[in-house]
């Protein structure tokens, strides 16, 4: 394309040119030279701004808050860029109100502000500086706030949200940015931080609400403050009890398990030395203050500290937990050796017949120890302090050769059922150590073949009684409240094979009493804690009703029908999964992991754990009976997930609402140990699938009838199995929600089906099942991190 010429510039460019050559003459010699100019300034280089993020940054630069509020803020991306062109903006201004009169100190909301505007917030005045920086002018005269007056000294709060624009062809995530300040620009004299993410994270994943776009704690008491919201119950402390007490899976009254100290909730111990009506109801919910209901009627928070000291907040709430852990340092049942042996040495074992070239017997070594570590040279079987002292042993490996292994019951409040609960057999006793000889443990499996070199694991139960202060041990027979005067001891897991323990754990570590804890609550957070398991184990294993032999134990199988009318009684009485009040020492755990001694793959789910939720003729049973299979890489998954058969019911007891993503293994997992391939070649899970076919209730008025098909739970025979990548993977990802008319969850089709097309199967008999699952070709360790937004 030609150039185009401005003609009158042309022109006048001629004319000054002829002008200057009509002056003729010489000048004369030529002038001086001038003197040297300065150097210019350097120029300003140009500035690079981010073309994506994946994570944004804010960092407040100044805030002044008077009658026309302004802020000025920084925004950057992971890379350290400045962050140009945004739009989306919110901005929470509060004030914290020191406490008078016991009262505690409160956060009032000054403004909410959001850019751009919308019927919830309005918009102030946004400048985008184009460097990087931004300024926000608040539309709110904050000093018109009746309930808050800006002074120098108080506590202010600056909340800025960003989020929700498109940069680099991507939706930006949400991100909140918390800034306390005195408006003199000086740091806070006076705070309230009582918790933030940090203490959350433990149980929950990423803290979001409100779609997504508040992702901070300190958001959430910024705006839930008594002058924003339309009732006290809906300000946060209170909100945030509401929420969480009776729901949590740690046990009530524990405080701790959120108020725990940490680098940035400076003020964690407010919930025992600031006491105030309006928190303590929120789990009293039986005392009105002002009425003197249950208590001593006050108008105000004054008195409270008075008698709910520190000291006095934390033995009442803490000791349904702790003061549990202080007396179990007063007995140590400690294993101090184990060992698989081929053949028996005590004489009754011998004599019993038993013995084959193809079982072996274990060997366990006890020391009862006080709480000084020293032994009290005391006999197992002879004390009188021990309620129950029962020890939990099974053999075979990762996944153990016996249905539930080998339990030796010293002292026990269990009927002495045959082959199930025996009398114990002492080999030996020298200087305070008891040797007991259990068995006999097959050494043959169907799967695997011998497992003579193989090894093996004890964890033991106790439960010993002690005087009502919790200081002196006593003799159970002597104790007027067995639970309410004993405590439940350690229950360490430890691993032996032929030679006597093993020092290094020989199997990979899976989960942690720490992971568990950080959801269940933990005494102390170091790795001797005990993780406190308030889901006990009654509510699956639950007591039975009309059924006086097998009351408080956990061997009772089916119903009976007492009243005649044709249908069988509810026999075994539900508890709910929700956490309790109460102590739960039988669940207090220090290993995570003890309960493989019983929940393993050759365990087959019976009526118990059934619970009439699925049963012959359905059209999902094995699958239901899969994802209800007591093997613990399934049920721990599966109840969890909220996937059980006796789980999913609109109303149901046993309901989980899991508070975390299921889909973030890491949650429970140490490291990549749910990768798939450890699942390769590993045993079926076993099924008996006529269970309730061949039981029938005789006898219902003698109890202890053993008499044809009465069964106990201990007498299940696998008749089918399952592939043990498919049932872990369906533990998780087969249910789908219930339909109109339907009881409970179903089963997911489709996932059985693509289970089934890549080599898994369900409910074959032994000589069928092949083990020739190929889910790890695709489902390997990147796939499955992928898939499960794990990186």
């Amino acid at each position: 394309m030609m150039k185009r010429v401005n003609i009158k510039v042309t022109a006048l460019a001629a004319f000054i040119g002829l002008a200057l050559t009509g002056c003729g003459g010489d000048d004369g010699a030529p002038g001086a030279d001038g003197a040297n100019g300065t150097d210019g300034k350097d120029g300003k280089p140009g500035l690079t701004v981010a073309t994506s993020a994946t994570d944004l940054a804010v960092n407040v630069d100044k805030v002044l808050v008077a009658s026309d509020s302004e802020v000025t803020f920084t925004v950057t991306n992971e890379k350290d860029l400045p962050v140009v062109g945004l739009e989306h903006f919110g901005f929470i201004l509060s004030g914290l109100e020191q406490g008078q009169n016991g009262d505690a100190n409160s956060w009032k909301l000054l403004s909410s502000e959001s850019c751009p505007g919308s019927k919830y917030a309005k918009c102030g005045t946004l400048t985008d500086n184009q460097d990087g920086t931004y300024t926000y002018k608040f539309l709110k005269d904050v000093t018109t706030e009746t309930a808050f007056s800006v002074t120098d000294d108080k506590t202010l709060r600056l909340i800025v949200t960003t989020g929700g624009d498109t940069l680099g062809g991507k939706t930006l995530a949400y991100a909140n940015k918390s800034h306390d300040f005195r408006n003199n620009g000086e740091a806070p004299l006076y705070t309230k931080s009582v918790i933030n993410n940090q203490n959350c994270t433990g149980c929950h994943d990423d803290f979001t609400i409100h779609g997504g776009h508040y992702k901070e704690v300190e958001t959430c008491i910024s705006c839930h403050t008594d002058n924003k919201v339309s009732s006290a119950s809906k300000v946060f402390p209170m909100l945030a009890h509401d929420k969480h007490i009776g729901v949590i899976s740690a046990p009530v009254g524990g405080c701790d398990n959120c108020h725990s100290e940490n680098e940035q909730a400076v003020d964690y111990t407010n919930w025992k030395t600031v006491p105030t009506q309006e928190t303590c109801i929120t789990c009293h919910t039986d005392v009105n203050f002002k009425e003197g209901v249950n208590h001593w009627p006050y108008e105000d928070n004054a008195q409270c500290a008075n008698c709910h000291t520190p000291e006095v907040v934390e033995t009442v709430h803490l000791a349904t937990y702790k003061g549990q852990t202080s007396r179990r340092e007063n007995v140590h049942l400690t294993v101090t050796d184990a060992k698989m042996v081929a053949v028996p040495q005590a004489q009754k074992n011998i004599d019993s017949g038993l013995d084959t070239a193809k079982t072996g017997y274990v060997q366990l070594t006890v020391d009862i120890l006080d709480k000084d570590g020293k032994s009290m040279n005391k006999q197992l079987d002879k004390v009188d302090f021990f309620y129950y002292s029962e020890f939990y042993i099974n053999w075979g490996g990762q996944d153990m050769g016996m249905e539930r292994g080998k339990i030796l019951r010293v002292f026990t409040n269990k009927e002495n059922f045959p082959g199930y609960v025996e009398d114990p057999i002492v080999l030996s006793y020298e200087n305070g150590k008891t040797t007991y000889e259990i068995g006999p443990f097959e050494l043959e499996d169907e799967f695997e073949g011998s497992l003579t070199d193989s090894y093996g694991m004890v964890t033991p139960r106790i439960w010993f009684c002690m005087d009502k202060k919790g200081e002196n041990l006593e003799s159970c027979k002597e104790t007027s409240s067995v639970w309410g005067q004993g405590a439940a001891g350690f229950n360490w897991l430890h691993f032996f094979d032929d030679k006597g323990l093993i020092p290094e754990r020989p199997r990979r570590q899976i989960v942690t009493n720490e992971k568990c804890g950080s959801c269940h609550g933990m005494t102390t957070r170091d790795s001797d804690g005990m993780a406190q398991m308030t889901l006990n184990c009654r509510s699956c294993h639950a007591v039975t009703k009309n059924d006086p032999a097998y009351f408080g134990t956990t061997c009772a199988s089916g119903s009976v029908d007492n009243d005649g009318d044709g249908i069988l009684d509810e026999m075994i009485k539900l508890k709910s999964l929700s956490p309790r009040g109460e102590r739960d020492w039988t669940t207090a755990s220090n290993a995570g992991e003890e309960c493989l001694a019983c929940h393993n793959a050759n365990n087959p789910p019976t009526q118990v754990v059934r619970d009439s939720h699925t049963k012959q003729g359905d059209a999902d049973y094995v699958e239901q009976l899969t994802m209800s299979h007591p093997d613990q890489k399934v049920w721990i998954h599966a109840m969890h997930a909220n996937n059980r058969a006796n789980q999913g019911g609109e109303g149901w007891k046993r309901n989980v609402e899991y508070s975390a993503d299921l889909a973030n293994c890491v949650k429970c997992h140490e490291g990549d140990s749910f990768d798939a391939k450890y699942l390769v070649g590993r045993k079926p899970l076993a099924l008996d699938l006529d269970y309730m076919d061949t039981y029938d209730g005789l006898d219902p008025a003698n109890g202890k009838d053993t008499s044809g098909n009465k069964r106990y739970a201990v007498d299940a025979k696998a008749d089918a199995y399952v592939s043990p990548t498919a049932a872990v993977c369906l533990s998780c990802h087969g249910k789908r929600a219930a339909e109109e008319g339907e009881d409970r969850r179903q089963v997911r089709k489709d996932v059985v089906s693509h289970m089934k097309q890549n080599g898994a199967q369900f409910g074959v008999e032994l000589g069928q099942y092949t083990g020739e699952e190929s889910c790890a070709v695709c489902h390997d360790l990147n796939n499955l991190k992928e898939s499960h937004n794990l990186k």
